[in-house]
């Protein structure tokens, strides 16, 4: 790791009340005692740990650049474990940015995105499942996905993956025992009598760490719902409807929207992706045609489809392709929209191929019948949420991906301990034991680890 002081503007962008630029290195107090001038106290003799001294940030000729509020924080108890400054401004671009580049020119170093984390990880104040969580609680879409993340930058997840981990040396140990002094062990002692029962054990706290974990992806990243229908059926203006906003541009010109445009929004309390997608059609025009392929792969890939007829024309063979779009484990809402306008469409037709099904009628434009479209998507919500599985904590897809693979291992050492070599089992715990370790990053290597971090935003 760099031993070098690193500063960046860690609030966003934008006009606020405050906006705060952080230094964090061995010379962060150096710097802040250049540029900082206080009112009433000489702040450089003997700064008090945490407190906020008011001052101004004055450049090299002495000129003030802002009125502030600065706190020294000394090591080792900060958030990086090295000596920390925070410089509270006001809150706009051209401020930040000029304290910023002072702070820059006085010695520091621009941070990398992630940096700060990354050296609390590498200064050992938290470990990389811990590390992971800030992220996750700063994107979070949902109150339960802060919650859950929380636990996670609590330690949870990682009180339970070392406790798994240590699991599985105690399992090893009588393999080893047993290959190195073979003499000592009978046919009754041999591990390959008594492993069967621990190794089971190991699984169901693996098995007991992925359940709900789909669930808790969508807590945190957002249910994906594709509005999808044939062009100019309204999908642009259900979407706008449903979010209260001019999301979409809305034109009675077919082939209006060209691409996906999406909206985040909190239903009910949970979180869901809005996806306005291409009118599906026939076309010549390669620009179009993107935007149909895109759509295509939006509604395959979404939880939920809202499925948009108009009202005011007849039943098309298109209208049967968005029908065979839908895959047996998607959810669905039927709509058809127009209602205002003379009515065409079917309604046999329309039953005929949702036998059984809810049929909601919109007027999008107006907004009747999007509080029954809305209870519509409720109900299909509550099934993807559903049933909630206490104390599951995993929500993360790299989290995920490697407690399959340690179970796999673990599975593979149960099978082979009878009729193989136990060498051979006890390398399938070693296997495991390593994958689980990349989830507190005891095990990590450089190039996953710098990849991690590239993900973070610039200033945490």
């Amino acid at each position: 790791m760099k031993n070098d002081t690193i500063a960046a503007i860690s609030t966003p962008l934008g006009e606020g009340g405050i906006g705060i630029v952080r230094l964090s290195g061995p010379d962060a107090f150096d710097i802040g005692f250049k540029l900082f001038k206080c009112t009433k106290t000489d702040v450089e003799k003997n700064p008090e740990a945490r407190r906020l001294y008011h001052g101004y940030i004055k450049d090299e000729s002495g000129v003030k650049l802002d009125e502030v509020l600065v706190s020294f924080m000394p090591a080792p108890y900060t958030y990086t474990r090295e000596d920390i400054v925070e410089i509270n401004c006001h809150s706009g671009i051209f401020a930040l940015r000029a304290i910023l580049s002072l702070v820059l020119d006085n010695g520091a170093r621009l941070a990398e995105p992630g940096e700060y984390t990354k050296r609390a990880f590498l200064n050992g104040r938290i470990d990389m499942s811990q590390a992971e969580a800030v992220i996750a609680v700063i994107r979070a879409r949902s109150e339960e996905a802060v919650k859950m993340a929380a636990r996670t930058l609590d330690g949870e997840l990682s009180c339970r993956i070392k406790a798994i981990r240590e699991r599985i040396i105690e399992a090893r140990a009588p393999i080893e025992a047993s290959i190195d002094y073979p003499e000592e062990f009978n046919e009754e002692d041999s591990p390959a009598e008594s492993l069967p029962k621990v190794l089971e054990e190991i699984k169901e706290a693996i098995y007991f760490l992925l359940q709900g974990v789909e669930r808790n992806r969508y807590y945190q990243e957002g249910v994906s719902i594709a509005i999808i229908g044939r062009p100019n059926v309204g999908k642009s203006s259900l979407l706008n409807a449903i979010l209260r906003q001019q999301r979409a541009i809305v034109h009675e010109t077919p082939g209006t929207t060209r691409d996906l445009i999406e909206g985040y929004l909190n239903m009910g309390g949970y979180p869901i992706r809005l996806i306005d997608t291409a009118g599906i059609q026939g076309t010549g025009d390669p620009v179009e045609l993107q935007g149909i392929e895109r759509s295509r792969k939006a509604a395959t890939q979404a939880k939920v489809l809202i499925m948009v007829f108009d009202g005011s024309d007849n039943w098309k063979d298109q209208d049967q392709e968005i029908v065979n779009m839908k895959q047996a484990e998607q959810g669905l809402v039927i709509v058809i929209n127009k209602k205002d306008l003379k009515q065409k469409i079917s309604p046999a037709i329309v039953e005929s191929v949702f036998p059984g099904k809810e049929i909601i009628t919109t007027t999008a434009i107006s907004g009747e019948g999007i509080k029954q479209l809305e209870e519509a998507l409720m109900r299909q919500l509550d099934l993807v949420f559903a049933p909630a599985v206490e104390n599951s904590i995993v929500y993360s897809l790299r989290h995920e991906e490697i407690l399959k693979e340690a179970l796999e291992n673990i599975k593979k050492a149960a099978e082979i301990i009878k009729d193989q070599p136990l060498e051979l089992t006890s390398l399938e715990l070693q296997h495991a034991w390593q994958k689980l370790g990349e989830i507190t990053g005891d095990t990590l290597n450089e190039n996953l680890l710098d990849r991690i971090f590239s993900e973070f935003c610039l200033g945490k």
